[in-house]
């Protein structure tokens, strides 16, 4: 099932992490296919591939049955760890390159072990300064956050992925349907439809509908596929165990015992059999039968609401009626649900969804209700027709009134005279008796309950009402999933360009727009400076006052700084306590303004809360350099931007220095360009 990951994306969660615990990771499936290359080769790859390649096969079994990230040791005393996540009905693992707790473990291998794999003592050397030394603890401990970053980021891009497909089959259903003449519309163009939808949307080898034809046979109406010819001159005895059981339940069922579709007198080359029941009026009238085909769980829900609602059209073209109105329906469904899926705030898409419902159905009152699911509660987050703020405060115990038996059964409720059907009374604040409730969801999950209430009209809600909400909230679903699905990415992008202690960008990001920066620089001959900025005197105040200490300091100079710049900048993390500062579009004299407010509000605005350190005030150097006079890439600027804060610190500290300024009293190579 990796074809439903976003595998860039696991590639990039990769690379992060082989920066953040300094271990490069390669990516495999639980077959032991490599997906992605980890980043270094590992040395010990070359030394006996075969060995190496089994090792990792048969480790990964183990880490899945496991469940949980794993650290073995090779016959090499190399030490690899495994981080496996569930996918479908697969498994993606990250495997990590080999590594040694010690430099005895790796002496010991290559004394008692080297000649026997061909190693001569130049080749032992040569690895050795390739292999990496990882306390076996430390690197347990960040690989237990891996493992769960890594579970996290694969489970929702499936159900991402998963949804997204789930939307395109609806999509295309809803497209089908709304093409239909609701004039001329007849079983047959239903028939055609359903067929069609199972075999291309659902990759169905074989589908047979079957029309009954007395009491005692089902037979094929319409049959297309790889088995047309074996299947369709073959009806089904209702007497069946198979069929009445189908037929009594209303549900679908699936069978692949040969004996038992022998005895339906099915040939040899039919192997398994999924029946779905088509009713109109409480009777069964048909069966769509699916010869041949691998459904999930999903797959089968999906198609059973398929073909309730071809009953439902089934049902009008019998009684001689017409679909426009619900025809018009499906076509509002389709705009409504564009609009939602372009949604990626979750209020303003759950004030769409009330809205948009309530529109549709002519309902005057209408809620949003999501679970709480640590009070075991469910919670209003959108309402039209009540007070907003009130409409927030109110709660409900899952399982308690219409909404929670909703939610805990997964059912939708239609409630036309509450004080008979439910022996309640009706509350002041409603005109009408009549409800309709309907649980959301996402596959078994229920996510949520939408409720509406008192329709402008004045009568009750109907079962075609029922029919527009079931599709309507299938759409609403996916969208709800998706905004969630949004905002986690947008975090999990965050936190990794983002410096966990000071809430600045971090290096990688820094290192990204510089990138950026120097190619629109180039492109657009414009300037821009890049500045460099060291705590003075860190290391002093982390020896006298701790480094919980510290750390409050590198805190409160980040919070300052960014106060101080101006929107278009861009400031960073560089490492311990230093800081970098693109400055787009900023020439060197301009780029020394921006930088001197920085640093005089720094030494002005840090609060003073130290005891032993030996200094009034809290003070930073600054160096400048600017493109393209001061360098021409990266690598020069930060060069130069680096010189001139070693001239400023040489200088006396707590000042800021450009690139080109001189001071024959410092001794340190002469300033030249090195762009």
């Amino acid at each position: 099932m990796t074809f439903m990951i976003d595998i860039g994306a696991v590639i990039e969660l990769k690379d992060s992490l082989s920066g953040l615990i300094n271990l490069y990771f390669s990516v495999y499936d639980h077959t032991g296919r490599l997906l992605a290359s980890s980043a270094s080769e590992d040395p010990l790859t070359g030394i006996a591939p075969e060995e190496y390649n089994n090792f990792v096969k048969s480790c990964i079994g183990k880490a899945i049955l496991r469940k949980g990230f794993s650290v073995f040791k090779g016959a090499m005393n190399q030490y690899h760890f495994f981080i496996p996540a569930p996918v479908g009905d697969g498994w993606l693992i990250l495997v990590g390159n080999s590594f040694y707790a010690s430099a005895k473990e790796m002496e010991d291998f290559y004394s008692a072990k080297g000649a026997a794999y061909g190693l001569s003592p130049q080749q032992v050397k040569a690895l050795a300064s390739k292999m990496v030394f990882h306390d076996l603890k430390s690197v347990s401990e960040a690989c237990g956050d891996a493992y769960r970053l890594f579970n996290l980021l694969v489970r929702d891009s499936y159900e991402k992925n998963l949804n997204r497909e789930r939307y395109r089959r609806v999509r295309t259903i809803m497209d089908l349907f709304s093409d239909i003449d609701s004039d001329t519309l007849k079983e047959e163009a239903v028939f055609d439809i359903l067929c069609d939808a199972i075999v291309f949307l659902f990759a169905g080898d074989t589908v047979s509908l079957m029309t009954r034809a007395d009491d005692k046979s089902f037979i094929p109406s319409l049959t297309k596929g790889r088995l047309k010819q074996q299947v369709e001159s073959l009806a089904l005895r209702t007497d069946s165990f198979i069929v009445s059981n189908v037929v009594k339940s209303r549900k679908p069922a699936a069978y692949t015992e040969v004996m038992e579709l022998f005895r339906l007198g099915y040939p040899e080359e039919v192997v398994s059999l999924h029946i779905f029941p088509l009713g109109v009026k409480g009777e069964v009238i048909g069966l769509l039968s699916v010869f041949n085909s691998r459904f999930s769980d999903d797959d089968c829900e999906s198609i059973f609401n398929l073909c309730r609602f071809s009953e439902f059209l089934l049902e009008h073209v019998r009684s001689q009626g017409t679909c426009a109105r619900h025809i018009r329906n499906l076509s509002a469904i389709d705009v409504a649900s564009s609009n939602l899926t372009t949604l990626t705030d979750p209020e303003t898409l759950y004030e769409a969804i009330v809205e948009t419902s309530s529109h549709y159905l002519n309902a005057e009152k209408a809620s949003l209700m999501l679970p709480k699911e640590e009070t075991e509660e469910l919670f209003m987050v959108a309402a039209k027709g009540m007070n907003k703020w009130i409409a927030r405060s109110i709660r409900m115990r899952i399982g308690e009134g219409i909404a929670g038996m909703v939610y805990r059964d997964g059912k939708p409720m239609i409630i036309n005279d509450i004080e008979k059907q439910l022996s309640t009374k009706r509350r002041p604040n409603y005109r009408t008796g009549s409800s309709a409730s309907v649980p959301l969801k996402i596959g078994d999950e229920t996510i949520g309950v939408l409720n509406l209430a008192d329709k402008l009209e004045g009568d009750g809600f109907s079962e075609a009402d029922l029919e527009f909400l079931r599709y309507f909230v299938s759409y609403a679903s996916i969208a709800m999933r998706s905004a969630r699905y949004y905002q986690m990415s947008e975090q999990m992008r965050m936190l990794s360009i983002t410096d966990s202690l000071t809430e600045l960008f971090n290096r990688r990001y820094f290192d990204n727009r510089l990138f950026e920066e120097l190619q629109r620089a180039t492109r657009y001959n414009s300037p821009f400076s890049l500045a460099i900025v060291d705590i003075d005197d860190f290391k002093l105040f982390n020896d006298t006052e701790g480094h919980l200490a510290g750390d409050e300091v590198l805190k409160a100079i980040a919070s300052i700084s960014r106060e101080s710049l101006r929107a278009i900048d861009i400031m960073a993390r560089s490492g311990g306590e230093e800081f970098s500062i693109i400055m787009p579009q900023t020439d060197k004299d301009e780029a020394y303004l921006v930088a001197e407010r920085v640093r005089k509000n720094i030494k002005e605005l840090m609060p003073v809360t130290w005891k032993n350190f030996p200094r009034d005030k809290m003070t930073v150097s600054i160096g400048i350099s600017t493109f393209p006079e001061d360098g021409k890439d990266s690598k020069g600027l930060i060069k130069n931007a680096d010189r001139s804060l070693y001239q400023a610190k040489v200088k006396g500290k707590d000042r800021t220095i450009t690139f080109g300024f001189t001071d024959p009293s410092i001794h340190e190579a002469p300033l030249q360009n090195t762009g």
